[in-house]
């Protein structure tokens, strides 16, 4: 397709899609003033599966559009409700009548480093000051539950009774405690070297740890001493990992790193584009690629996933694949100038 001679049109196609999938978001919501489940944002529109990693993606994704942030609020305060003691949260069911029932997270460091990082993108964009002021005790408490699953080498574990360390969450759980320690700076609060010195002790284990200097690759988890050898031809997670690290912002996509690592995804799966139904989409990958600067290959991730999932309506299209999918067209609308004008990107 020839984008720059039809910009404007690309443009509204961008706005229409965006905009319908935010929609489509607020559909998964459950909006019940005084029942529990107030606030919880679902997989799928009108049904009760709540896992919270995936509702974090959906609230960020929400905050594109200024009117929805009461909606994101409404989503931070039930996370904050369905707390444990521990920091952690569990997923959550509930049926027609509401009523939660609950099953043992897939993980707590990805869970709690997400939301930290959703609420400061919430005040962040909100400004609302308040609302955080209220809520930090139970912030804090998400904070310290990562850093209770920090092991000596400064990796977390996925859960406590769970003793495997993987790259995606230890990138998460950075981002995390760093989105939070940016946080506290930003109220003026002396709290905030504390949880950034944790980030970087994360962020040191990821280096230490999980990447390998030899092969120029990441490991994908860490078990006790051992590390699971790395084959970027097997797609999950080997070579799906890697692209955590740019990310969650250890690496900026123009580093050394982050590019080589961008080319050698692309060398061993060119075909991420096009990933079709019963596989997930994998829509993060259209967001990546607009990191770097590879605007073209994210607008025709766009362009394909609308056909393949969303106007076939997949039951693979969740709303964290959609979070990604409204990142991505964001991300394209915010760097129009970028290629769709002569001299633009051209990959």
């Amino acid at each position: 397709m020839e984008y720059i001679s039809n910009a404007a049109e690309v443009v509204h196609a961008l706005q229409g899609n965006l905009a319908a999938q935010i929609q489509w978001l607020k559909s998964c919501q459950i909006l019940n003033y005084g029942s529990s489940a107030d606030g919880a944002i679902t997989r799928y529109p009108h049904q009760g599966w709540v896992t919270p990693y995936f509702s974090n993606f959906a609230a960020m994704a929400l905050l594109e559009e200024p009117a929805a942030y009461p909606l994101v609020e409404r989503y931070l305060n039930w996370y904050l409700r369905n707390l444990e003691n521990n920091g952690t949260i569990l997923d959550y069911h509930y049926d027609q009548n509401g009523q939660p029932g609950t099953t043992r997270p897939d993980s707590e460091d990805a869970y709690a480093g997400t939301f930290l990082s959703l609420a400061a993108l919430y005040h962040h964009r909100s400004g609302q000051n308040g609302w955080v002021r209220r809520n930090l005790s139970g912030l804090k408490k998400i904070a310290q539950a990562i850093i209770n699953l920090m092991d000596w080498d400064g990796l977390t574990y996925a859960l406590a009774s769970h003793k495997v360390k993987y790259l995606m969450d230890n990138c998460e759980a950075y981002r995390g405690l760093e989105d939070f320690g940016k946080l506290l700076d930003s109220l003026g609060s002396g709290e905030a070297p504390h949880y950034r010195a944790r980030a970087k002790s994360i962020a040191a284990g990821i280096e230490r740890m999980l990447w390998n200097p030899r092969i120029q690759l990441y490991h994908a988890s860490k078990t006790g001493w051992f590390r699971p050898g790395v084959n970027i031809k097997k797609f999950y997670p080997d070579a799906s990992c890697q692209i955590f690290p740019v990310l969650c912002g250890l690496h900026k996509p123009e580093s050394e790193r982050g590019v080589r690592l961008y080319k050698i995804f692309n060398e061993y799966h060119p075909d991420w584009i096009k990933i079709s139904p019963p596989d997930y989409p994998w829509m993060v990958l259209g967001y990546y690629a607009c990191l770097h600067g590879a605007y073209r290959a994210a607008y025709e991730k766009i362009r394909y996933v609308r056909e393949a999932y969303i106007d076939s309506q997949s039951s693979n299209w969740f709303c964290a694949e959609a979070a990604f999918f409204v990142l991505t067209c964001s991300c394209l609308l915010e760097r129009r100038n970028l290629w769709l004008q002569p001299g633009g990107a051209t990959e």
